[in-house]
């Protein structure tokens, strides 16, 4: 850890050190010496931390907590940009003042320059000469300290206020209702956080300039009045002129970042939809149209882009534009109204005109741009903070005072739109889908109450009712004591196994160990490679879907002084074994002494709860204990799904609900050991190889940008940069000859008004009477005006040119490596999505995209812009007094010594910054999909905290870049300041040993001074531009990533309607997730023929998925080979033989956008198919009461229909495929036993002539296939008819259908040998 003190850490350092930036000394020789770490940077100060600035901005001085609290009773809409500016106005007061001196010191530089300019006419003596330089050097490097510090702390305040929104977003989106976050996306929040959050990074340091810039041309001009007279008028007129521009260019700026943002937000919305859903994409080979998809939207965003650029250019052509054009127009009309041109004249004008030139023309109009553009920014954060929130129910609620646990609900109705009429709502009437109504229960102490009932009854519904997450529309409920939430998708975020089953508890090693063996997990945890400290990535993608289940539920079981446990379907992603397991040692064992509320489809356990609850949309069809539905004859046929064919062909069951109760036998139940509950040791599931390289740190380049990466971004289009190249130095070489030319004009002037015997003792003699008498043009003046017209305007058409081209050729470069990086992550292998969260991926396409489009073209710009002007000034001071180069040379050498120096580590610094960054998003991404989980554990505060620790996480090199670019930049200042010095002690020192005329040391002087601007502005340009170019490598290691095998591959070799069978033969197969991975499948051998049903089962981690994967070729096979109606699966395509084959995966993946979107993603069905597929899955019902039916909006992720209803929705887009092949993983787990055959019997009518594969942990989905494939350890163990597995004894099918219990092995064997 670096020990030194700086204003980091709680030691402040001495008043030295901090205005000279003396402590970052110590980090800087740190960084020369290695390459820097995060161990290297010392805390956050408190003062800078994210926490106490979100309370800063919340609650400090009438600001938004307040003004949410005053529009309760007022009805005044918050305001954000009130809340900043209440916040920060005694800095803004400061930053004033700081303000006010500078610019001062920069106006009186030019009086200094005048007067030293008479020496060289004789009319001062030498003294005074050297005492004028001594002023003018003592003022530049006062300027420079107090330049400094304005922005610094300008920077800081900016990062506060950039810091304090992104908190408050955080904090907000912990209180978002389940409406809001139907309205907005997970991608939509990130680009607020990512993008929008960056414009108050640069606008603090600049907006002062809006008031000060009126007042310093206010101030110039009645200097000019007295050095000019009349014709100052012009010079204000022309200053003005660029300044009205800007004005009335800024709301343009408002504008278009709106339409850009809006264009970015669908961009990113997209992008995370494809990124959370690539298995899907692979599965169906979207990656073409999704590429189209994305570019589409990627060439609108693009277009704005190219409007805004183009306004760019135009202010930027102005700002270098406008001083020409004023000296211009100011010293040719003085001129023509009878002045006479003097060299301490023209250069003491000059000179004030470079003192206003930064504040009224750079710096204004970058304060008008970025106020349009943080405004808006502001404003869409402030709609998103004014969203609705989950309000506390009043009625009841969570009592943590109490005798003893209750769950009570009495004619209870809940929708999640309660608050909303239907006139708000529109279109989102699914949000009406799940409701409860009229719903009337208790649930005592100890009891284990079961949900049940069909697909959208409302089971889910249920459970949020308790969680106060559905909003209560009518009834009362009551809840006495503390909750713990399994959801019906399991939420696992990026860690450990240990971190998501502690989620915060301390760690108790008996408490611990006893959860994860009544879980079932002992034997998962000491197959991973670090056991529980084995990191599962994002959304636990290492894991199984059984495996992320279990632990999900481990999370809850563990959690201590848990009164009421809301079981949300946990036993469905596992095989009948662990689920039995989990059921008696974990549900009715480990939490035998609190309430539980499980919702389930596993009706073989129905009659061990203590009540049953039947659901039937969003009313109780029956409530009590098993015996009491029994003896009631409930009609309960929809549940069990024996439908009148089916019972005529079943008259042996007495009661529909009997055939799925087994008679388990508590004894052997309690005596099984882990072993044989799980029969052999088993092999993870589908992701285990994965978990070993799951990257917990984003990967940083080392060392400086290469070549390569400016080649590939600048050069990608030689012709057009060729010719920006040449503009940049036609540019260039026009702006030093229009200088050079107004000096020989002005001294030649001088010379002739000297030989006629003029006056010019003063330089403010007779101006009013040389403005009042106007004379003809001289003949010399003409040439002198015409050929100064020539070049000015020369100057202008190469300015123009080159700034309009330069942000062209920039943005068609960003806009080809974003198309590059989505076309290399569309071709990635399935595995790269595993090892990197959806965060850090989309950290490419946010933030450094966003660099790349919008900032880096402005830092080129600017930084070519101040290379060539400093090689000017240099290059003119050295000709105009050679003497000059005996300074020049030690400073380059110290300067180039100095950037080095600093580059190396502002470089390392710039880069952990960047990393540090996709953390954040990667919180607030797996925060936004844990929600609900996060509330029911009552754990926002600490998910607060955990932000607001990546936040300072990411602050710290934050800092330290802001104070390293003031550290440099104040040490470049003091190198300007003494090149002026020497300059200016030079060019009186040398007068007597050659002859020097006051224009060309006039122009070496203004040269001068403007270097102490450009310099460190060229050199600060030069390092951001390196700094801004870590995205642009950032995004060309994207470009690199290892592709999967080829798309289009041997498809031209195939019949148009291959393949026309589905006879699939895998000959000696072995199977691996990734190249180094162990191996999954092993020696796999078998032929399914033409039109064969085949069902696949195995226990967790068999390999089931992977059979799937191994035919999709997510990666290609270690060894054998897979033939698809005779052709070798590895000579073709990926994209033929994906959309080949139909697929319906575990996890029911929709996208936000219609419902016609989700069923046919890309418009190749009509109506009539569209509404055929729904009625085939009992989906048109439902759909049809919708009130704009397919053109529904559904929410991100499709939340707002149920796991089951989007199970049956990915099933319809299935059958529009029609393949000859349907592989099915797990796509009933989610789902009622009735969905279940329903879905079963629509897949053996629709896919009839087809052959299908499905893989299920329910033996009763696959026991009417006419061949069942049992695979152990990831081999086959046995492939036949289910009738011939289990007439054997003996058979490893027929062990797992007794394990059941005797009435369901009864009737399974009963149904196979039927068939």
């Amino acid at each position: 850890m670096c020990t030194r003190q700086n204003s980091m850490t709680s030691q402040t350092p001495n008043i030295f050190s901090r205005i000279t930036f003396w402590w970052m000394n110590e980090l800087f020789s740190l960084g020369n010496k290695s390459d820097l770490q995060e161990r290297d940077f010392d805390d956050l100060h408190k003062k800078h931390s994210s926490l106490q600035t979100c309370e800063r901005l919340e609650n400090f001085f009438r600001n938004w907590n307040l003004q949410l609290k005053a529009s309760l009773t007022s009805g005044k809409k918050p305001d954000l940009i009130r809340a900043v500016i209440n916040a920060y106005w005694l800095q803004w007061l400061l930053f004033a003042v700081l303000a006010v001196v500078k610019e001062a010191l920069g106006i009186l530089t030019p009086f200094l320059i005048g007067r030293l300019l008479q020496y060289f006419s004789g009319q001062i003596p030498l003294a005074d000469a050297y005492w004028y330089s001594a002023g003018i050097t003592a003022i530049a490097i006062a300027f420079t300290f107090l330049h400094q510090w304005f922005f610094y702390l300008g920077d800081m305040m900016g990062w506060h206020v950039r810091a304090a929104t992104c908190a408050l977003m955080y904090k907000k989106t912990l209180r978002l209702n389940q409406l809001s976050l139907s309205s907005t996306t997970t991608g939509q929040i990130v680009n607020l956080g990512a993008t929008d959050v960056l414009r108050f990074d640069i606008l603090p340091p600049f907006i002062h300039y809006i008031w000060l810039s009126p007042i310093l041309v206010a101030i110039v001009t009645y200097l000019l009045w007295q050095e000019l007279g009349i014709t100052a008028l012009v010079s204000v007129g022309i200053i003005f002129l660029p300044l009205l521009s800007q004005i009335l260019v800024g709301p343009c700026f408002g504008k278009i970042r709106a339409q850009t943002a809006l264009q970015t937000d669908k961009r990113i919305q997209t992008m995370n939809e494809l990124l959370v859903a690539m298995r899907i994409v692979k599965l169906y080979a979207w990656e073409k149209r999704f590429a189209d998809l994305v570019s589409n939207i990627r060439k609108k965003e693009i277009n704005w882009i190219l409007k805004s650029s183009y306004l760019k250019a135009y202010n930027s052509g102005m700002t270098y534009a406008s001083g020409k054009i004023l000296v211009f127009a100011t010293f040719v009309t003085y001129v023509v109204l009878g002045g006479e041109l003097t060299a301490p004249k023209v250069f003491t004008v000059m000179a004030w005109f470079n003192s206003i030139r930064l504040p009224t023309t750079v710096f204004a109009h970058f304060a008008i741009e970025k106020i349009a553009e943080s405004r808006i920014s502001l404003k869409r954060i402030e709609n998103f903070l004014l969203l609705e929130e989950l309000k506390p129910d009043v009625e009841g609620g969570v009592q943590t005072e109490f005798e003893k646990p209750l769950i009570k609900l009495e004619n209870y109705f809940g929708s999640w739109n309660a608050n909303k009429s239907t006139s708000d709502t529109g279109d989102q009437a699914p949000e009406n889908v799940n409701c409860l109504k009229n719903v009337s229960v208790t649930v005592r102490d100890r009891n284990l109450l079961a949900i049940v009932g069909p697909v959208g009854c409302g089971k889910s519904s249920f459970l949020c009712s308790i969680l106060r997450e559905l909003p209560r529309k009518a009834g009362k409920l009551v809840v006495q004591g503390n909750v713990a939430y399994v959801g019906q998708v399991p939420w696992i975020f990026s860690g450990t196994v240990k971190q998501n089953i502690l989620f915060g508890e301390a760690f108790d090693a008996q408490r611990y160990n006893e959860v994860i063996k009544v879980c079932a997990l002992q034997t998962d945890i000491s197959n991973l490679p670090h056991g529980d400290e084995t990191l599962v990535g994002e959304r636990g993608a290492a894991l199984s879907g059984g495996q992320k289940a279990r632990v999900n539920l481990a999370r809850a079981a563990y959690r201590e002084n848990i009164d009421i446990m809301l079981l949300d379907d946990p036993l469905s992603a596992v095989d009948a074994n662990v689920a039995n397991h989990i059921f008696h040692e974990c549900i009715c064992g480990y939490m035998k002494n609190k309430i539980r509320v499980l919702v389930t489809h596993q009706f073989q356990f129905l009659q061990s709860v203590d009540e049953i609850l039947i659901l039937k949309a969003g009313e109780v069809v029956a409530y009590g204990s098993f015996q009491d539905i029994q003896t009631s004859g409930a009609d309960l046929a929809y549940l069990t799904a024996t439908n009148s064919d089916d019972q005529s062909e079943n008259q042996h069951v007495e009661h529909p609900l009997r055939l799925y109760v087994p008679q388990f036998q508590e004894k052997q139940s309690s005596e099984k050991t882990n072993d044989e509950i799980y029969g052999t040791k088993v092999v993870l599931q589908k992701n285990v190889e994965h978990v070993a390289d799951v990257e917990n740190e984003e990967i940083k380049a080392q060392g400086s940008i290469g070549l390569k990466s400016y080649v590939q971004y600048l050069a990608s289009r030689w012709f057009r940069f060729a010719l920006v190249v040449v503009l940049i130095i036609a540019n260039h070489t026009l702006h030093v000859a229009t200088d050079w030319w107004i000096s020989v004009w002005a001294t030649n002037s001088q010379d002739s008004l000297a030989s006629l015997n003029t006056s010019t003792s003063s330089i403010f003699a007779n101006r009013t009477m040389a403005v009042l008498n106007p004379q003809p043009i001289s003949s010399d003046d003409f040439y002198y005006i015409r050929i100064y017209a020539i070049l000015v305007a020369s100057f202008l058409v190469a300015l123009f040119g080159r700034t309009l081209l330069h942000y062209h050729h920039t943005v068609a470069s960003g806009r080809r490596m974003h198309d590059k990086m989505l076309t290399a992550l569309l071709h990635a292998p399935i595995r790269f999505f595993d090892v990197n969260p959806v965060g850090r991926i989309l950290n490419r396409f946010s933030k450094d995209m966003g660099q790349v489009d919008e900032i880096l073209p402005w830092l080129l710009l600017e930084f070519t812009m101040a290379f060539f002007l400093v090689l000017s000034i240099i290059i003119v001071g050295s000709v105009i007094n050679y003497f000059v180069l005996i300074a020049v040379f030690p400073l380059l050498i110290y300067f180039l010594w100095l950037r080095r120096y600093y580059i190396k580590t502002s470089r390392d610094i710039k880069r952990i910054e960047g990393a540090n960054r996709s953390p954040v998003f990667s919180h607030l991404a797996a925060t936004i999909h844990g929600l609900t989980t996060v509330r029911a554990f009552k754990m926002q505060e600490k998910f607060e905290v955990e932000f607001h620790r990546l936040q300072d996480k990411h602050s710290v090199p934050w800092f330290l870049f802001l104070s390293g670019t003031r550290w440099f930049s104040l040490r470049l200042d003091i190198i300007s300041a003494t090149f002026i010095g020497v300059v200016a002690f030079l060019s009186v020192a040398t007068t007597s040993w050659f002859e020097t005329d006051a224009g060309r040391v006039g122009l070496a002087l203004i040269y001068a001074l403007q270097l102490m601007g450009y310099f460190q502005w060229c050199v600060r340009m030069s390092t951001e531009v390196e700094n801004q170019m870590t995205s642009v490598e950032r995004i060309q290691q994207y470009h690199k990533i290892p592709p999967e095998a080829s798309h289009n591959t041997g498809t031209s070799k195939l019949p148009v309607d291959w393949p026309v069978a589905g006879d699939l033969l895998i000959q000696n197969a072995s199977f691996a997730h990734y190249e180094s991975g162990p191996t999954i499948l092993c020696d796999i051998s078998l032929h399914i023929k033409p039109m064969e049903k085949i069902g696949v089962v195995g226990r967790t981690g068999a390999g089931k998925s992977s059979l799937i994967a191994s035919l999709f070729r997510l990666t290609e096979l270690r060894s054998g080979k897979i033939f698809l109606d005779n052709v070798d699966i590895s000579t073709i395509g990926l994209t033929k033989l994906r959309s080949s084959i139909s697929v319906i995966t575990q996890d029911p993946i929709l996208f936000a956008g219609t419902l016609r979107k989700n069923l046919d993603p890309f418009s190749m069905y009509t109506d009539t198919e569209l509404w055929t597929a729904l009625e085939k899955v009992e989906m048109k019902e439902t759909v049809a009461v919708l009130p704009v039916k397919l053109e529904t909006k559904l929410a991100e992720s499709g939340s707002n229909f149920s796991v089951g209803q989007r199970q049956l929705l990915c099933l319809a887009r299935a059958i529009l495929t029609r393949n000859k092949i349907l592989a099915i993983d797990e796509a009933t787990a989610n789902v009622d036993m009735r969905t279940d055959k329903l879905i079963q019997k629509t897949i053996r009518k629709t896919f009839k002539d087809c052959t299908v594969i499905t893989v299920a942990h329910r033996i009763n989905t696959i026991i009417d296939s006419d061949r069942v494939l049992v695979l152990d350890q990831g081999r086959l163990v046995e492939f036949d008819a289910p009738s011939k597995l289990l007439n054997n004894r003996d058979s490893a099918f027929s062990g797992m259908v007794d394990s059941l219990g005797s009435v369901e092995s009864d009737n399974l064997r009963r149904l196979a040998n039927d068939l």
